[in-house]
């Protein structure tokens, strides 16, 4: 290779990342340690997003290690309460236009969750990589008026064709790969390639976290179960109430008390209803709040990590999660995971040995919670197979190492990256 052809290939790109909500959560999550993998390969890495409250965000958004520039927050997140999905794709777009007018040169544009402004990067003769978590037609379950059944049709026939636009397509599991295809009838007419790039999970954070002080006062050593899911309906963490309330059955003396956390934001309707159902389910299960059973909002993620390692075994309580970042958190923190045997956890958890994948049935979990809390050997042995799982397979070495190689794939197909 000539000494020109290296030096262009050495060159770091300028890369800009487009998402429609900076806050709290396993997307916002991916694509943080997206944009820090490829920062630390030394590549120019910018984030766009229509919103960024630095008070509800992961602490790399705003102390300066990233950097985040808001655009498209001009259009408001809802109109009368409705049509937010329609809202996401006018701020996306309008945070497209600045990027184009006014960002200046990137080598590549890396898109997730929304994909109505690829085409309009690809107009402006952008190289686009997307990520899709998940197909958003199915993240919406509610269409039982005529009218949101046509206003969903449009938005899933246009999810589809935007999406088809994408140079490259990134999926987060085998799982949402075989979805993906299943949904988008056309573009599997099309063949359009799709390759799979797992979530990791930033081993620093675990690593260099402090202690919550106070977390760990309120809450010691192997006393409790965990959640840890986004208040939404779509992530059953009735499901974690209703077994921990079978399990409180199976052991009357049990000193093990269940304690939720999760994503928390006032200003999603859904965020707030959901919190008050599972007050109120809690409640009718006979579980006493702030005695055995415990609600936590938005942590910090040295609360977060205090949590996970303190539990005496995590509920990952999703059915059919796309990929689920919790359960490689939970295994990396040496805890066992309960996770539903479908979707990501499949791929991510050993049945039997760094966990248990069970159908979603409250008393079969809780006969799990039974033993666990009857063979607590089997928290450490479990724990320790979990951490060797998750840094051969989901480390932020081997996810930047495969995500440079993908870009690179985009920017110039017939070269290779550095990492490879």
């Amino acid at each position: 290779m000539s000494s020109s052809s290296t030096k262009t290939e050495d060159k770091p790109l300028r890369i800009a990342f487009i998402h429609p909500d900076l806050g709290i959560g396993g997307a916002e999550q991916l694509v943080v340690n997206f944009a820090l993998a490829l920062q630390n390969k030394g590549h120019y890495v910018k984030i766009y997003t229509p919103f960024h409250d630095p008070k509800h965000s992961f602490k790399e958004t705003n102390d300066g290690t990233l950097n985040v520039e808001v655009r498209g927050s001009i259009f408001p997140r809802e109109i009368f309460r409705k049509f937010t999905a329609f809202c996401a794709i006018v701020r996306m777009i309008l945070a497209t236009l600045h990027v184009c007018l006014y960002g200046g040169h990137y080598d590549i544009v890396i898109v997730d969750q929304v994909s109505a402004s690829v085409p309009l990067l690809r107009l402006f003769r952008k190289k686009v990589l997307f990520y899709c978590h998940f197909p958003d037609k199915l993240l919406c379950v509610e269409r039982r008026s005529i009218f949101k059944k046509i206003y969903r049709f449009f938005l899933d026939f246009f999810e589809e064709v935007t999406t088809g636009f994408a140079n490259l397509i990134l999926v987060n599991s085998h799982f949402t790969q075989g979805i993906f295809y299943k949904s988008f009838k056309l573009l599997n007419k099309l063949k359009k390639p799709t390759a799979v790039l797992y979530p990791a999970i930033d081993l620093s954070k675990f690593e260099n976290s402090q202690v919550d002080a106070e977390i760990a006062k309120k809450f010691p050593k192997e006393t409790f179960f965990f959640s840890l899911n986004r208040y939404e309906r779509k992530k059953n963490i009735n499901l974690a109430l209703k077994a921990y309330a079978k399990f409180r059955q199976l052991k009357k003396n049990t000193n093990l008390n269940l304690v939720i956390c999760g994503g928390y934001d006032p200003r999603v309707r859904e965020n707030v209803e959901h919190l008050e159902e599972l007050r109120a389910l809690g409640k009718s299960l006979g579980l006493e709040e702030d005695k055995n059973l415990f609600f936590l909002c938005s942590v910090s993620d040295a609360a977060r990590a205090t949590l996970l390692r303190n539990s005496f075994c995590v509920l990952y309580t999703p059915e059919n999660e796309h990929f689920g970042i919790v359960p490689t958190e939970a295994m990396y923190t040496e805890r066992p995971i309960i996770a539903c045997n479908s979707g990501g956890p499949k791929e991510s958890v050993l049945d039997g040995k760094t966990g248990y994948l069970i159908e979603q049935d409250e008393n079969k979990w809780a006969e799990k919670m039974a033993y666990l809390a009857d063979h607590p050997e089997l928290i450490g042995s479990m724990g320790k197979q979990g951490k060797v799982n998750v840094v051969s397979r989901f480390g932020l070495q081997a996810f930047a190492d495969s995500a440079n190689t993908h870009v690179w794939s985009v920017v110039a197909p017939k070269r290779k990256s550095k990492s490879t």
